[in-house]
């Protein structure tokens, strides 16, 4: 198990709460102690067109001010773009990507991951290496995986030609079980690329598919502090790296608990994601988390979403 490598993806994944703003305070307190806990790489946001927050667009000099122009000792940087906000009709918008992501060169990051859905796959090969030859390394996320066929599973491969550092695969829907996880690893041995996992906890299987995954392979496991993310959330990174730290002396748990205590317990208070019973509909039901997120801040009762979550159903 010693190719275990962890993500960490709080504020990427998080900013679905917070429209991507977070306190510098925060973000600084936060990549320090991944750091000290020996995560891998920290992903820090969306490089992204899109209206949104500070860490929706992660701009180079903003993430610099931030971090007081210190680098993580041992962390690497990275930022996530996804492909459909760069393609236009059938084109690929060369010169929006160019405004939105610069040269490595003078970049605290040095990881892009690109996330894509099944029918952008010819389109992201350009992508891909128009983003690699700013200078950066390329992971790339197959999202929707519950939704694919094996056929369709295995058009990813033809992106293995571009050799990324990581071919992952998302449960965008929260409703892969063990098993499932374990079959899908199996097809992406094919590629003969390291492989990630990025789980979703609706029907609260995250840790356990993430088990499953490493079990069957996988190098590249996601995860976020106390699970915030988009929906319901993610796994934990507190929980991976302890299982870690435990079970194979990897990585260091206890910087953790003052990052949880000082700002991801109060961040939970607010926002409050986590598993309800509509989410696992959701899941079981391949209804996508964020709408079930939309309807839970509303003023709807959970007995009218759960309603509305089984009228889709039957539509």
């Amino acid at each position: 198990m010693k190719n275990i490598k962890v993500l960490d993806c709080t504020l990427r994944d998080g900013g679905y709460y917070t429209n991507w703003n977070f306190e510098p305070k925060m973000v600084k307190d936060l990549v320090t102690t991944l750091d000290i806990s020996g995560i891998d790489v920290i992903e820090l946001g969306y490089k992204s067109p899109l209206k949104g927050g500070q860490f929706r667009k992660c701009n180079d000099r903003f993430i610099w001010e931030i971090l007081e122009y210190r680098l993580p000792i041992n962390s690497k940087l990275a930022f996530m773009i996804d492909a459909k906000d760069f393609i236009k009709g059938d084109c690929i918008d060369f010169t929006l990507i160019d405004n939105v992501i610069h040269h490595k060169t003078d970049s605290p990051f040095s990881i892009c991951r690109l996330a894509i859905k099944h029918s952008e796959i010819t389109h992201s090969i350009e992508i891909a290496n128009h983003i690699k030859n700013k200078g950066y390394d390329l992971m790339i996320n197959l999202m929707g995986i519950s939704m694919l066929l094996e056929d369709e599973i295995l058009d990813f491969g033809k992106l293995s030609d571009i050799n990324p550092m990581a071919l992952y695969f998302a449960d965008s829907y929260g409703n892969l079980e063990p098993s499932k996880v374990k079959e899908i690893v199996k097809i992406f041995k094919r590629f003969g690329c390291n492989i990630g996992i990025h789980t979703h906890d609706n029907m609260g299987l995250a840790f356990a598919n993430c088990i499953s995954a490493l079990e069957e392979g996988v190098t590249w496991i996601d995860g976020t502090l106390l699970g915030m993310g988009r929906g319901v959330g993610n796994v934990k990174t507190e929980q991976l790296i302890t299982y870690f730290q435990y079970k194979f002396k990897l990585y260091n748990s206890t910087p953790l608990h003052k990052v949880l205590s000082d700002w991801m317990i109060p961040l939970h208070k607010i926002h409050n994601w986590g598993f309800t019973h509509n989410y696992m509909i959701s899941g079981i039901k391949h209804i996508h988390p964020l709408y079930v997120q939309t309807l839970q801040s509303s003023f709807l009762n959970s007995n009218r979403i759960e309603d509305v979550l089984l009228s889709i159903e039957n539509s």
